[in-house]
């Protein structure tokens, strides 16, 4: 197949998808023949690594009829983003010249996102983009429980696919030690990460965790929640329980993750999470929510902890957390077991196949 790859990417280190998606076109293009255009001049050294990538500065129109041969009449055309009035007015050229596309959503049409600046999205639904929902081939959800949450009502067609991870070249050694130590990675967004219900949580079992000297240090680039979130540290009387930590990428990243005991996301909503996968490619159990969208794999998995969206849920599941100590290096084993599940070179034939039955072809 011939397929382009639609981006809107701005290089932003702490955001899933700047990694995600080069990871996925990569490995799909080994498979089919790929093109992948990033719609804006951002770039990465990484993403040039891609020997598929191109953006404005190759062709500055950004249409997909300035593309070369064949990408100009391709097979398909995949929309890694929804909120795009951009995507909408292309998509409709695409229509007119009787090309399908397939919208990858990651997380945008979910009850919980919809949520998010409510009456503004009604309207921007309504004006454009239930119609490029209706229209596409199929829409592309990462996790049934996306797909379930977003509901039936943007596409009679839709298919499910995860993202992926590699395979890691280290993973987490267990060792005897007095104390517990979470960790999340992620944007400090209040609301979409469930800092708050996190803080909550933390503050009813504060006495447990002071006994099982269990910290969580929360690593995140600085964003306008950041100051509140202080603020709620303090008020709640966790400071030096709960620990804010700065943005941290690359071996940074890895070795703060190797020199941690779980990783915890307790999010409201997501796609597929990256960091959450990632944290399990290194042998970590983790804590999560219902909102993350992998709390079924998870439990079924025995790769941690899980709840529903509410301070008492994750109440309940940091306390079985610090009372299972012992058990942590034989979830950290499930956890890897699972992450195999999203290897690339596996989603990229998956994808491959499900997207030819979508296409009839």
């Amino acid at each position: 197949m011939n397929i382009v790859y639609y981006t809107h990417l701005q290089g932003n280190k702490s955001a899933g998808l700047t990694y995600s998606i080069p990871a996925q076109v990569r490995a799909q293009s080994r498979i089919d023949n790929v093109y992948w255009f990033n719609c804006s001049a951002s770039e990465l050294d990484t993403w040039r690594q891609v020997e598929v990538f191109h953006n404005k500065s190759d062709v500055s129109s950004c249409k997909i009829n300035d593309f070369p041969k064949p990408f100009n009449k391709p097979d398909v055309v995949v929309f890694e983003s929804f909120y795009s009035p951009n995507d909408c007015f292309t998509a409709r050229h695409l229509r007119a010249n009787k090309i399908p596309y397939i919208i990858v959503p990651r997380g945008a049409l979910t009850r919980g996102a919809q949520a998010m600046g409510k009456v503004k999205k009604s309207i921007a639904n309504i004006m454009l983009f239930n119609n490029y929902a209706k229209k596409a081939a199929a829409i592309h959800y990462l996790t049934k429980q996306e797909y379930a949450d977003s509901g039936k009502k943007w596409n009679e067609n839709s298919l499910i696919i995860p993202n992926g991870i590699e395979p890691k070249r280290v993973t987490k050694t267990w060792t005897k030690s007095n104390s517990l130590r979470g960790i999340f990675i992620g944007r400090l967004d209040i609301y979409h990460k469930g800092i708050d219900l996190l803080i909550q949580a933390c503050k009813n079992n504060f006495r447990m965790m002071k006994e099982k000297k269990c910290t969580i240090d929360i690593y995140g680039p600085s964003s306008s929640d950041l100051d509140t979130i202080e603020n709620m540290i303090t008020q709640a009387g966790l400071s030096g329980i709960i620990n804010l930590k700065g943005a941290v990428y690359g071996e940074m990243k890895e070795e703060v993750l190797l020199n941690s005991d779980f990783f915890v996301l307790t999010s409201r909503f997501e796609g597929h999470p990256m960091g959450l996968i990632e944290a399990l490619s290194y042998g970590l159990p983790c804590l999560v929510t219902t909102g993350t969208n992998m709390a079924e794999e998870i439990k079924v998995a025995d790769a941690g902890w899980t709840s529903d969206i509410s301070v008492e849920g994750i109440s309940e599941a940091l306390k079985s957390l610090l009372c299972e100590k012992s058990n942590l290096d034989e979830k950290g084993k499930n956890s890897l077991e699972l992450s195999n599940k999203y290897k690339w070179e596996n989603i990229a034939q998956k994808t491959h196949d499900e997207y030819r039955v979508i296409l009839g072809s």
